[in-house]
């Protein structure tokens, strides 16, 4: 077993969750007289086959996103999870589903990782909720600082003069190490010459908070994870109109069904096609493809599309997660229009919230009044148009309905 300490109460709930998208099983929680130490140890797993990509957990990180329910009004709780959703963008997820966008801004600001930290298990450790690729997202500003304090008490730093310690920390192969010491010798008073073992916590926050300065800290924009509202006074056709001469997203799916069949296409086992796989991470990254692009993947080519023209996707991977429009992100259409996104679902019908089960989805070409021509993904293997029943009955019984038009909400 290994075992966190000094862990404050505001990062406690952060470090349990980073440990538990870690897989890693808690042994016991001790209140030290207001700081905290964990005990955990790696969770035997249960699952049978290999996963096709470390980066993609089999279950989401907050219940709700496979839900159809929207998460509970008010505002947002501790964050339990966060990833980079665009350039300079991090959404921010608590436990119920609630969540919050970090935009611009500088990197460790968006991150609230003040000391730009790494990513991996010791940011974990530290109670990291996600990562950009590169660097650790932590939960809040505390959390990002205690970090850095925790870095510089391992072993690795510990026995370090102050100027040793910065100079590992930020190397001058990629830093200006001699100013960036001198700066915090400046703003501290803590002698250059310091050994970091001899130092009081009071001075390890002192330089946490001035590395934080040097790291850039810069303030962006926090807003809600919503689309834009409406103009006042729009009506639905006039923003839907809109909305159909700006299909930016078409592009992306045209260019996608221009390429050739077998970059575009499920490939036969055991291979696995990557750009199929990468629809999914773009989409949902906390689905584990197990089935590999032998998984329906038609939502996750038009989240694609959506995401990558700067658009909200569903940050699901099944076609039901677009009739849901739990953010509201989609205007509901009387009827098919160019670009819109179709949703067709397959029967049971019993379930009026469709909580689960199977479906189809794709963008709008053209229709009749009783077919439809979807762009999409996932239709006969590959990227391709291909030509649909709006209603598909065996005998009396229903057995696919194409049940929603949405078109992405633009101003």
């Amino acid at each position: 077993m290994d075992t966190i300490t000094d862990i404050g109460k505001t990062s406690l709930a952060g470090v349990l969750a980073a440990l538990a998208q870690a897989k890693m099983k808690i042994g016991s929680i001790v209140d030290a007289g207001g700081t905290y130490s964990v005990t955990y140890d790696l969770a035997q797993s249960s699952s049978d086959g290999a996963s096709l990509s470390e980066t993609l957990p089999s279950t989401p990180p907050v219940a709700n996103m496979d839900s159809p329910a929207p998460p509970p009004a008010g505002a947002h709780g501790p964050f339990v999870h966060a990833r980079a959703i665009a350039p300079k963008t991090i959404l921010y997820t608590d436990a119920s589903g609630r969540d919050e966008i970090r935009e611009g801004g500088s990197r460790s600001w968006r991150n609230c990782n003040a000391g730009n930290i790494r990513k991996g298990d010791f940011s974990i450790n530290c109670g990291a909720i996600g990562n950009d690729g590169s660097f650790a997202i932590f939960p809040d500003e505390d959390t990002g600082k205690a970090a850095i304090i925790a870095l510089l008490r391992t072993a690795t730093y510990i026995k370090l003069t102050l100027k040793q310690a910065i100079f590992r920390y930020a190397p001058p192969e990629e830093n200006k190490s001699a100013e960036y010491a001198q700066f915090i010798h400046d703003k501290t008073g803590i002698a250059l010459t310091a050994v970091l073992a001899d130092l009081k916590m009071d001075d390890f926050r002192k330089i946490a908070k001035f590395i934080q300065v040097v790291e850039g800290w810069k303030p962006g924009t926090i807003r809600p994870n919503a689309p834009p509202a409406p103009l006042m006074g729009a009506a639905i056709g006039v923003a839907s109109s809109a909305a159909s001469a700006t299909q930016d997203w078409m592009t992306i799916a045209r260019r996608e069904a221009a390429l050739p069949v077998h970059e575009r296409s499920q490939w036969p086992d055991p291979g696995e096609n990557p750009r199929i796989l990468n629809y999914f991470k773009v989409c949902a990254p906390w689905f584990e493809v197990v089935g590999g692009d032998e998984v329906d993947w038609c939502a996750a080519f038009v989240n694609y599309c959506l995401v990558s023209s700067g658009h909200m996707g569903t940050d699901h991977p099944g076609a039901r997660s677009f009739f849901w429009n739990k953010k509201h992100q989609f205007l509901v259409l009387k009827e098919p229009k160019p670009g819109a996104i179709a949703v067709r679902r397959y029967a049971p019908f019993t379930d009026p919230s469709w909580a689960t089960g199977n479906g189809h989805v794709g963008f709008v070409v053209s229709w009749t009044n009783t077919t439809i021509t979807l762009l999409g993904g996932n239709q006969s293997n590959t990227v391709c148009e291909k030509t649909f029943p709006l209603l598909e009955k065996n005998g009396n019984t229903k057995e696919s309905e194409f049940v929603r038009f949405l078109m992405p909400v633009i101003v």
